[in-house]
């Protein structure tokens, strides 16, 4: 056991010695979510700002002087009015209007009659904000018309609206915000794993390789296991590190940044307690350990950083796609995915931060990152043993 802290210890001692290793692993993680964060927030405001005061370029046909007037309400709203319908296909894509509303020419005699008439709408449909204020404008000319014809025919509101509906939501605020963010964290944190054992790995394996000192360790009186067993620990910690630090990272944004709505800060605030970041924290440990010895294994034969960075990249593939799935709906923590590597990370953070999660399962899916773990140890063992791969 002294063996292995020593190669640990001479491992890390290597690694932290370089000032781009302690940026990339310590600092970059700590500063990227809360910068992230505050981008975000400000970013969504001015574009939103920005949005709302644009002028918008709107073409009418036959258009009634009560909704015409309703339109120049806003001064931001440009009019161009139109005989008849044309190919407003042309005028949008060219930006003459940015959309055309068309009334047919009986408008008149079919509100009269109370009659239902079609309401054309051309529109770009990647247009959101044009099309909203536009739908904005419709629903408020509809609105009034109901009312006037309610009054003509001297019926109550009551009698038109033969229910109210009344949401209850039978969840705590809790369980809401974590089930719809709880999958997003995990992403960040595993990115950031991924990302640092990566660098550390290549640097331990291929980055011995270029410097020439991989046959100094390998003829050490250290047997290759403790070696590998060392240099996979002390890859799975630099990834560890930039995890556990993007956590603190998200904690102190939220706490520090200011347009967050102090609701979901309470609620994130439940979240992120003691026993849930522990239990993230122990599904965490395995799992760089696990990747720590995947990327091992596949790099043990690369003779180059770029050789290595080729070989190893892919992973990031086969980590991305379950932690998509796990951000979709109708996709659960159940039996079925507690087995599924990365997808049952995903899954289960979503259920630790909703507080829902069955211990169970929970422990059942420890137990699989473990056995992964260790089957990626293994797999590593099994190339770095071999000489005519790791010498070359």
């Amino acid at each position: 056991m002294n063996e292995l802290f020593i190669i640990i210890k001479k491992e890390l001692t290597e690694l932290l010695r370089d000032k781009k290793t302690i940026i990339n692993s310590i600092v970059m993680p700590t500063l990227l979510v809360p910068i992230l964060i505050f981008g975000m927030i400000k970013v969504t405001e001015m574009i939103s700002k920005s949005e709302q005061e644009k002028a918008i370029k709107i073409g009418l046909v036959n258009a009634p002087q009560e909704f015409t007037y309703l339109v120049k309400q806003d001064s931001l709203n440009k009019i161009t009015t139109y005989d008849e319908s044309i190919d407003f296909k042309s005028l949008i894509n060219n930006e003459t209007i940015q959309t055309a509303i068309v009334f047919p020419h009986n408008w008149k005699t079919q509100m009269d009659s109370l009659n239902s008439a079609i309401v054309q709408v051309f529109k770009n449909g990647t247009k959101d904000n044009v099309n909203n204020r536009v739908a904005k404008l419709l629903d408020t000319y509809a609105s009034s018309i109901k009312e006037k014809r309610m009054a003509k025919l001297q019926i109550s509101t009551e009698k038109l609206t033969p229910f109210i509906q009344k949401d209850q939501e039978v969840s705590e605020q809790k369980e809401l915000i974590g089930k719809r963010i709880g999958g997003f964290i995990p992403y960040l944190f595993i990115i950031a794993l991924w990302g640092g054992c990566l660098l550390a790995a290549i640097d331990l394996v291929t980055g011995e390789k270029e410097r020439k000192t991989i046959e100094t360790t390998l003829s050490l009186p250290v047997s290759k296991f403790k070696v590998l067993l060392g240099k996979t620990i002390v890859a799975s910690i630099l990834g560890f590190i930039p995890a556990l630090l993007n956590l603190v990272g998200l904690i102190i944004g939220l706490k520090v940044i200011d347009g967050i709505p102090d609701t979901f800060k309470l609620a994130v605030d439940e979240m992120l307690n003691f026993q849930s970041i522990t239990m993230i924290m122990l599904l965490l440990i395995p799992f760089a350990i696990f990747l720590a010895g995947l990327i091992i294994a596949l790099i043990a034969s690369a003779s180059s950083f770029k050789e290595a960075q080729s070989k190893a990249t892919p992973i990031l593939m086969v980590i991305i796609l379950p932690l998509v799935l796990a951000m979709m709906p109708g996709i659960d923590f159940t039996w079925k995915t507690v087995f599924i590597p990365v997808l049952n990370i995903g899954l289960g953070v979503k259920e630790i931060m909703a507080g829902t999660i069955d211990i169970t399962m929970y422990i059942a899916m420890l137990a699989s990152l473990i056995t992964f773990a260790v089957a990626a140890i293994y797999f590593s063992y099994k190339k770095f043993a071999d000489e005519n791969a790791i010498l070359k």
